[in-house]
Parts: structure tokens; sequence; C-alpha cells
């Protein structure tokens, strides 16, 4: 998966180190005797690769354009049987009666705290380990400044980040949301909510 690396590195301007988070050791505590991990926004595979890697077997990955996903992981040669990608967003993931529960969310499709905290219900009761990682707005719906959150199942924040090395989180829209303005929302962008899928 070395090309997709590359290429991810290409996507945020040079800041690699932005997937070195997902590796933090209070994410690793989380894998347990048969870990699984949901990765939603999960693009070109480049976060599910991490989350394989260090230990997570079990893993559902979804974001709402299977382009980069195609690209990268199927046309690459990379597929696995134990992962399982969706083609959906994630409102329509959640409203087809999520798999949980994981032991690591990987939320990249956030945006907005009070959504990935929505989230929290799906990790794992019985892993007091179990954590969720999300980049959110700094405010809500508004798209210039992020910051990096793990939260536990109660919603504490066990350690948040602006920046990650040279890479700084900014304007991510949350293309769900008819809020959303400029090129990179609908219908400029070719988003489309998904249809429940049973």
């Amino acid at each position: 998966m070395d090309d997709i690396c590359v290429f991810m590195v290409a996507m945020v301007g040079g800041g690699g180190e932005a997937y070195d988070v997902i590796s933090l050791p209070q994410i690793r505590a989380a894998v347990s005797s048969s870990p699984r991990a949901l990765d939603v926004g999960c693009g070109a595979g480049v976060s599910t690769e991490i989350l394989w890697k260090m230990g997570f077997k079990d893993i559902d990955a979804i974001d709402w354009s299977a382009d980069a996903w195609k690209r990268f992981v199927v046309e690459g040669g990379k597929e696995n049987e134990r992962v399982r990608f969706t083609e959906t967003d994630d409102e329509s993931f959640v409203e087809t009666g999520v798999a949980g529960p994981y032991d690591v969310i990987v939320y990249n499709f956030a945006v907005n705290e009070s959504k990935a905290r929505g989230m929290l219900k799906y990790l794992n009761a019985a892993n007091p380990n179990a954590r969720l990682l999300a980049p959110v707005n700094a405010q809500t719906d508004y798209w210039q400044k992020q910051s990096y959150l793990l939260l536990d199942r109660s919603g504490s924040v066990t350690w948040s980040a602006s920046e990650v090395g040279a890479w700084s989180v900014q304007f991510q829209p949350d293309v769900t949301q008819s809020t959303c303005s400029g090129y990179w929302c609908a219908p400029f962008n070719g988003f489309k909510k998904k249809p429940t899928v049973r």
C-alpha cells in the first residue's frame, strides 16, 4: 500500500504524520481478544490499513464514494475478506443498523463534535479501552479549523490536538448537511445521500 501512502501524503500537502494519530498508545490499548474497528470516511484505505496493522482484524470501512477505495484497494490487489467496504454516508450507515460494537471507531466524516459523540454508543462497553477518534470542527459548521479528539465510551476527551506534526486539519465541510456551501459540497462534488441498505 505504499502507493496509497504516497497518494495520501500528496493529498494532505506532505503531512503524512496526520495518519500517525491512529497509532496513539490509547488506541493500541483498545486491541482486545477479537478487536473490531469501524473506519468512517475511509477514502483510499490508508486509515483502514493502519488499523489492520495495529491488530484490528475485523473492520467495517465506509465512505460516501467508492472511487478511491476501488482505485487503491480493489484495483491495487489489497482486498481482504475481514475488511468490509460499504459505499454509503455515515448517516445512512447508522440508519441500516450498525453492526457494532466496535473497539475503535475512526470517524473521519464526523466534522462536528456532536455528530462524533452520537457514535459513542457503538463502542464496545465490555472493553474499557474502547475509543473514538475524530477530527472535528473547532466551531459547529465553521470549516476553517479542526482538532482531533479521542473520546472514551463515556464521552470524556482522553487526548486532543489541533495540529499533528506539520499538518493542520482545516476546511472540512460536512457534505451531508444543507448548511454546506461551496464547490466542495453537493451538487458540485457529486454527493448524493445513499439509500438505506438492508
